[in-house]
């Protein structure tokens, strides 16, 4: 069982106590601990009494560290039984009081991982909070506008690069032709719009990088978690960021694309519109910046990066509309 699981564990058997758990009933009550081995000997059962309490000292250490009240409880009969427990009143998590912009920020990013394994999680965390908030309801991006990094692959492969853990996919392209490929993924990017893989090809015993969009199927994890060592110096070859900067206008509506006005400067006011300009190494992933505001944002100028936006624009919506 994962770490994480029997931390929540933990908590669930702890705050759901009426008096206190002791660590003997801890241990064989909570899954995720191991009870006493039956018939085991003075040794073993020695050696199973310090595992767990090695573990279930760094669990509560951790929960405390993360704000979970453990609370120490003596037994009033006999003072020298210590037990545990967890008020659930003062452990209760506050409710999320979100403005419009905030869930908005929240929304976008449950669009990236639609279809992840968490997808489904995130889109109904997502709705709730936006059933207790005062503004109208929220709006879908339509499909074409999303970036290339929303698909399943890309969620198993941003998990798996975390958990270190070795992966299996089919994969097609021209100089290689179609086959199966089994990596140790290092690090995920995005360049101009599209969402590749850096690892090392454990077929090919050396560093390959791999288009996302090519991998055909599901992407399987394979091994233990922690099976490989991330380098520190990834070699990012063709994706490197560029030095070849440009600088676009853009223009966007008041309180929206804040991220494009902090890294822009102001260029004045025009019908309405803030108008910046933006540096940006690669026109196709300003024009995904600016698709994904749902029309908060519009590039003025260069003229070949706004027909890009139209375009996808136009394409978006005959999609959804069918």
């Amino acid at each position: 069982m994962e770490k994480s699981q029997r931390l929540l564990n933990l908590v669930i058997g702890l705050s759901s106590t009426r008096h206190r758990l002791t660590r003997d009933q801890i241990r064989d009550t909570i899954e995720g601990y191991e009870p006493l081995p039956y018939g085991a000997s003075d040794e073993e059962r020695r050696k199973a009494e310090q595992s767990f309490e090695r573990m279930f000292e760094r669990d509560k250490k951790e929960l405390r560290e993360l704000g979970v009240p453990i609370e120490t409880v003596e037994d009033p009969v006999h003072g020298d039984e210590i037990g545990y427990r967890i008020r659930p009143a003062e452990a209760a998590m506050p409710a999320l009081d979100l403005t419009a912009a905030e869930l908005a920020v929240v929304s976008i990013a449950t669009d990236y991982w639609r279809g992840a394994v968490l997808g489904g999680d995130a889109q109904r965390t997502v709705m709730k909070l936006a059933s207790s908030a005062e503004h109208g309801p929220r709006v879908e991006l339509p499909f074409a506008a999303l970036p290339s990094v929303a698909s399943e692959a890309f969620g198993t492969l941003v998990e798996a690069v975390a958990d270190r853990q070795t992966v299996r996919f089919e994969y097609s392209s021209v100089s290689s032709g179609a086959g199966t490929r089994t990596i140790d993924p290092w690090r995920v990017v995005l360049r101009a719009g599209i969402a590749y893989v850096i690892g090392f090809d454990r077929d090919r015993e050396a560093p390959r990088t791999f288009r996302i969009q090519r991998i055909g199927g599901k992407v399987r994890t394979v091994g233990d978690t922690g099976a490989y060592a991330i380098p520190k110096d990834i070699p990012l070859g063709a994706l490197a960021e560029s030095e070849d900067v440009s600088t676009a206008r853009v223009a966007v509506r008041p309180e929206s694309g804040h991220a494009l006005r902090r890294r822009g400067t102001p260029a004045g006011v025009e019908d309405g519109w803030d108008l910046y300009d933006v540096a940006y190494a690669h026109g196709d992933s300003l024009v995904a910046e600016v698709l994904a505001l749902a029309g908060g944002a519009r590039i003025v100028e260069p003229k070949t990066l706004a027909d890009a936006v139209v375009r996808a624009a136009t394409a978006a919506l005959e999609v959804e509309h069918g």
